[in-house]
Order: C-alpha cells, then sequence, then structure tokens
C-alpha cells in the first residue's frame, strides 16, 4: 500500500449507507476484457435505495467509516442470489473478490477495485461455463498478481490460474495427492496462501507448494488445518501451517496435541508447540487442536489458535474448555491466556486488525493489550422490494454470512466478503441472497 494515500476518502470509492442505500453499479465495457461500472450519483433518498439493484449511490467513503465497534456494509454486489467465498487485497486500490451464483455454483465470477471504480474482469475461460462440483479461492501477494485456484470436491484435484498483466495463465496441473483428512479449517478463503512467487494449497490435509516454476510436496508430519503466509524478505518467501498430532495412542485413547510448521529453506521445518492437558482423570474423547494461523504486518507476528476440548455428557466432573492461543516471531511460541469464547475459530474470519490486535471472529475483536470487545453487526439493509411487505408475516433476523475476511496492508481497515440473507422476504424456503463486502476500521492507536 501507498502510504501517502488519504487515510480511508479512497479505500472503496463506492459504499453503502446501512440501512438507508445499497451499492451496485452501471455496466459498461472497460476494454479490459471484463465490465466496469461508473460510480453515479447523487445518494438516492431511502425509498429508492430500497429498491435494490436500481439508483445505486455513490457516498464519500470517509463517511462510511465504521464506527463504534461496528461493521458497515460498503460495497454491494450487483449480482442476486450468488455469494461471495474468497477475497485478496493487496492495497486500498487493488481489492479481488470472487462468488458463485444460485444457478450456476460451479462456475465462479470476479469483481475487482482498482481505487476508482469496480470491474467484473472475466474469470479464466476454463472455468466460465462451470462443472463438476467445486471450492474457489483467491491468494494474492502484489499488485496485479492474482492467483485463482479450483479444488474439486470429488477427488480433491487442483486447478490454479495465475493472473499477471490481465491475462490468466493456468499452471500445470499440480501432483495428485491423498491427505488423511479434509480438516475442518481448509474452510472458504483458508486454504491457499501465497508469498513471493511461492505458493501453498491445503487438499486433504496435505500442502502442495509452487515454488515459481515447478509443483512440490514437501513432508509435513501432520495434516494441515490452516495456513497463512507474510511478504517475503528479502525475496525468501515466508509462510507457516497449523493442525494437530495424534499422541498418548497407546492402550488408552489418543489425545490429539497443536502442531505447527514453518516454511524454511524450501521445506517445512516442525516448530517447538506448546501442549494442552486436563488434569486427571482426562475426559473422554480429549483434544487439542490448532484451526487457526494468521500473520500480523503489523507487529511481524504469527497467532495460532485453537479448541482445547472433550465430548462432553460422558463424565460426572467435567473441567473447563479452553481456546487455544499461541503468539510468536514465526520460531518459536509462547502461550497466550484468553477467555474462553465457547466456540471455534478459523483462519477465514480472524484477520489482524492493524493496531496489533485480532478480530477472532465476526463477532470479537482481542485488542493488542489483550482486552476482548464485542463486535456489532451492521444495519439492516432494505428488504427487497420485489416482495410485498404485506406479505412478510414475521420480522426475522438478517444474517450476514461472513466468508473471508482481511486487513487492507497498511491501514486499519478489515474487509468482510459474504452473502446477506433476505429472511424476511420469501415465504418459501429460499430467501433472497446478496453478495455483500463489509469494513471494519479499528479505533484507537495506528
Amino acid at each position: 500500500m501507498n502510504a501517502s494515500l488519504p487515510t480511508r476518502r479512497t479505500l472503496i470509492g463506492l459504499a453503502v449507507v446501512a440501512g438507508a442505500s445499497a451499492l451496485t453499479g452501471c455496466a459498461k465495457d472497460d476494454g479490459s476484457g471484463g465490465k466496469g461500472r461508473k460510480q453515479p450519483s447523487p445518494i438516492p433518498s431511502a425509498t429508492d435505495a430500497a429498491r435494490l439493484g436500481e439508483a445505486p449511490p455513490a457516498v464519500d467513503t470517509a463517511s462510511a467509516r465504521s464506527t463504534g465497534g461496528a461493521w458497515r456494509y460498503t460495497h454491494l454486489s450487483p449480482e442476486h442470489n450468488a455469494s461471495y467465498h474468497a477475497l485478496a487485497v493487496t492495497s486500498r486500490d487493488d481489492v479481488w473478490l470472487l462468488g458463485t451464483r444460485e444457478k450456476q455454483p460451479f462456475a465462479p465470477f470476479l469483481e475487482h477495485w482498482d481505487g476508482k471504480r469496480w470491474s467484473e474482469p472475466a474469470p479464466p475461460e476454463e472455468l466460465k461455463a462451470g462443472g463438476r462440483p467445486s471450492s474457489f479461492t483467491l491468494a494474492a501477494n502484489a499488485s496485479g498478481e492474482v492467483w485463482l485456484v479450483q479444488r474439486s470436491e470429488e477427488g480433491g484435484q487442483l486447478a490454479v490460474f495465475h493472473r499477471r498483466g490481465g491475462a490468466w495463465q493456468r499452471l500445470p496441473d499440480p501432483p495428485a495427492v491423498r491427505g488423511d483428512r479434509w480438516p475442518d479449517g481448509t474452510t472458504e478463503g483458508a486454504w491457499c496462501v501465497a508469498s513471493g512467487t511461492h505458493l501453498w494449497v491445503n487438499l486433504h490435509g496435505k500442502v502442495v507448494h509452487w515454488d515459481g516454476k515447478r509443483w512440490n510436496v514437501p513432508p509435513l508430519p501432520f495434516p494441515a488445518a490452516a495456513l497463512a503466509a507474510a511478504p517475503a524478505e528479502d525475496g525468501t518467501p515466508r509462510a507457516w501451517v497449523a493442525g494437530s498430532v495424534d499422541t498418548g495412542c497407546g492402550q488408552g485413547e489418543c489425545y490429539p496435541q497443536p502442531a505447527t510448521a514453518r516454511w524454511a529453506d524450501g521445506a517445512w521445518q516442525r516448530l517447538d508447540t506448546p501442549s494442552y492437558h486436563f488434569p486427571a482423570p482426562v475426559p473422554p474423547e480429549a483434544s487439542a487442536t490448532l484451526d487457526t494461523i494468521v500473520h500480523d504486518p503489523v507487529s511481524d507476528r504469527v497467532w495460532a489458535l485453537g479448541r482445547h476440548d472433550f465430548n462432553h455428557g460422558e463424565a460426572d466432573e467435567e473441567p473447563d474448555d479452553e481456546t487455544i492461543v499461541l503468539t510468536g516471531d514465526g520460531a518459536t511460541w509462547t502461550k497466550v491466556r484468553m477467555p474462553d469464547l465457547g466456540r471455534a475459530l478459523t483462519t477465514a474470519t480472524t484477520a489482524p486488525e492493524g493496531t496489533g490486535g485480532l478480530l477472532l471472529d465476526a463477532r470479537t475483536r482481542r485488542t493488542e493489550d489483550g482486552e476482548i470487545h464485542e463486535l456489532h453487526k451492521p444495519d439492516r439493509l432494505p428488504e427487497p422490494s420485489e416482495v410485498p411487505k404485506s406479505k412478510r408475516k414475521y420480522d426475522f433476523k438478517q444474517p450476514f454470512d461472513i466468508a473471508t475476511t482481511r486487513l487492507i496492508p497498511g491501514t486499519r481497515t478489515v474487509l468482510a466478503a459474504g452473502v446477506v440473507i433476505f429472511n424476511n422476504s420469501s415465504d418459501t424456503g429460499n430467501p433472497p441472497r446478496r453478495p455483500v463486502l463489509a469494513r471494519y476500521d479499528t479505533e484507537g492507536k495506528g
């Protein structure tokens, strides 16, 4: 990111005033193989804005900044009945979104913000028509360079595309691998990272690696659950992997313990990782596992998070669960005490917030000093106008289902991509859905 740019005034350019207006765009051919959307004006009234998909407003992003520990919607996709699944950000002027439509679920569409407007670059030709059931993600590490990865749900084959100079190039197919499991941590946006010219992709707990010229599968002594990467230093790529390894599997039950490794000298180097144990008698099916690992560019530290848990209801006296929090310089780890959240965390929705703290998920922020703060949901969007209000019998909530979050480098702004579900707009059990980008602006130092 260019640090001389104005803070937040040029972040996304087009924005939503939540509850009063929604953002779409006017399409035109931009001559770059995709469709661009000009910024329209002025801001429409709440009545006009309630017609989602019509009369898109332009809002100064300084006024659209989130405040008071709350998320605020900043971009509403022109696509209806679709969802965002992946987000890649290299600066406030380089934001990539990937989504799929309900009617064409295995064919991705792309949206890109270049600092002035949104455009709709065409996806790789091979993916336009869709095909086998697949998951998609994005990775980027420099402006103008992005990877799009397709992972088939059957067999786990990978197709990897690299965009440079406005054109997609398919990389050679990675080697086929068979892992021990499909880890829970490899959810949306959490299974592919890039550093320099290097790319790592989690496939069934195995990590395949692209070194800029060829693929390989470096040995990893445990199944991977989550990946993280940081910008290369002096051309040296930096990446980490987290998961768990079974221990104590003799005549008693296995007791999985946290496991981590870092990328060093072209191979995974296992790190000494703290262990967790309940006092005797150990409850049934106890496990201490890591599901999340992220790099914080502000402190240049790495965070790994998980759960120390067990199968409840089988013991007379049960110990307390705990949230596992580790932090370190990328080579060593230290335990951090934190109140138990009572839920698992994932790399997809955990992100540094620009001041040395973390957004643990969409609901919780941990400050640099260790304080825990609740995050507020974004305000409701206007309901789609195609359903008469007279048919809306109940006031259902309007969930924002976040797929992935990313800190804009060099800022205190976190972006979250996902989908808003208009539960109040349908009696059929298939409510309208709209891909939405939201932002959270961290207050305080930074």
